[in-house]
């Protein structure tokens, strides 16, 4: 508490102060690194261009080898440290430095030196020489470029920064209903300034809709939610049981009979949310994966699936309507990025930021900051215990 700070009430609880510093750097982050996180789209990342990402502060590049699959790189040459993202690539799946064309292999293996010409070696100064004025004879004397592990699924690229892949604490998050018959999906990719904590919490927080997407999402209706919340096995799964409950806007199409909606909210360590709304054989899925890219900035990879109503779903009416989901989605999502920085300016430009003070509806959002607190120390001891609790709370 600062001296700009009333004194608490007494009986009142205070969560445990959510550090986006320590969150969105490799070296504090603890446990945090040890999952596989979206570095861009397989549509982003062509056999043409390189790509150039950052998570958790460190930069990265990412190309297609020759095989056509992913490759990820730390963002550095080793020659005079030039970006490899603003490089090429090469025949044969190569990337080459933009500054003196150095060339490297999907291993982070230099393999070509421009400036050696056709025998890739030193021609005047013999090896000693070499040796005694710290240079090397051949491109395989440079070294390597850190290298990542990388997997490519459901239309994402993820990547592992925490060193053996076989201890990644969960694989790669698998996007619902992709590919599924039935349903049609898109990704929307958006810059938050925000970190990952306060991000999760806001997809999966329902008394804000009423007030930041009035008229888009939902209206404030004076209407009590009963919800279960259930925290077990890493996740946060929210039950509302409020079935004449309806969202506003593009929604009503999913539910022209009136069906009953059921909606549920869930989080997955350490950064993924799951958003359900189904009426009947229709409804939507929203999917966030949330990567860090510093302390307040954040990329956040959405999935979008929707099923229309049984009598007018065909893939046909499906393709024809993305580009206005498309459109209002991205009107929708915008407004909680101008929240996310009204949010982030009140946590950094003033003393005591980040120490959250909570009612009945935040219970959610408390047991997402006990998982990541704990990944954040370490994951030293038990995860937070399993819990099942009833709240209610108002709209």
């Amino acid at each position: 508490m600062t001296l700009l700070d009333p004194p608490a009430t007494p009986g009142a609880a205070r969560a445990a102060q959510v550090d986006l510093e320590a969150e969105a750097t490799l070296e504090h982050c603890g446990a945090l690194r040890e999952f596989w996180y979206v570095a861009c789209t397989s549509a982003e990342l062509t056999a043409r261009h390189p790509l150039g990402r950052t998570l958790f502060g460190l930069p990265l590049v990412l190309f297609r080898g020759a095989d056509g699959e992913p490759a990820a790189l730390r963002d550095r040459c080793l020659h005079r440290n030039a970006r490899l993202s603003e490089g090429s690539v090469l025949s044969g799946g190569r990337l080459g430095c933009p500054y003196h064309g150095w060339t490297y292999d999907t291993a982070g293996r230099c393999v070509e030196i421009p400036s050696l010409g056709p025998r890739q070696c030193g021609e005047t100064l013999d090896a000693p020489a070499h040796e005694r004025e710290g240079l090397i004879l051949r491109p395989d004397q440079a070294g390597h470029v850190a290298s990542f592990p990388v997997i490519e699924q459901d239309g994402l690229v993820f990547v592992f920064l925490g060193g053996d892949p076989s201890r990644a604490r969960r694989p790669p998050f698998r996007t619902p209903c992709w590919n599924a018959p039935g349903w049609a999906s898109y990704y929307m990719i958006t810059r938050f300034p925000n970190g990952v904590t306060n991000l999760v919490e806001n997809f999966m927080d329902v008394p804000h809709t009423a007030i930041v997407h009035r008229g888009w999402f939902r209206n404030p209706s004076q209407k009590r939610v009963p919800a279960t919340v259930e925290r077990a096995d890493g996740s946060v799964l929210v039950t509302y049981s409020q079935e004449k409950d309806q969202v506003e806007g593009l929604g009503k199409l999913f539910n022209p009979g009136g069906k009953p909606m059921v909606h549920t909210d869930k989080y997955y360590i350490p950064n993924v949310t799951r958003v359900d709304y189904s009426f009947g054989e229709a409804g939507f899925v929203i999917t966030s994966q949330c990567s860090p890219v510093s302390a307040a900035d954040t990329l956040v990879y959405t999935a979008i699936s929707y099923k229309l109503p049984f009598d007018v779903a065909n893939a046909a009416v499906a393709r024809a309507l993305m580009p206005l989901f498309r459109w209002y989605t991205k009107r929708v999502i915008l407004q909680d990025v101008d929240i996310m920085r009204i949010q982030r300016d009140g946590l950094t430009n003033s003393p005591g930021g980040g120490v959250f003070v909570s009612s009945e509806a935040d219970l959610l959002h408390s047991d997402v900051e006990a998982y990541r607190t704990w990944l954040r120390l370490g994951a030293q001891g038990s995860p937070p215990s399993d819990e099942k609790r009833d709240i209610a709370f108002w709209i």
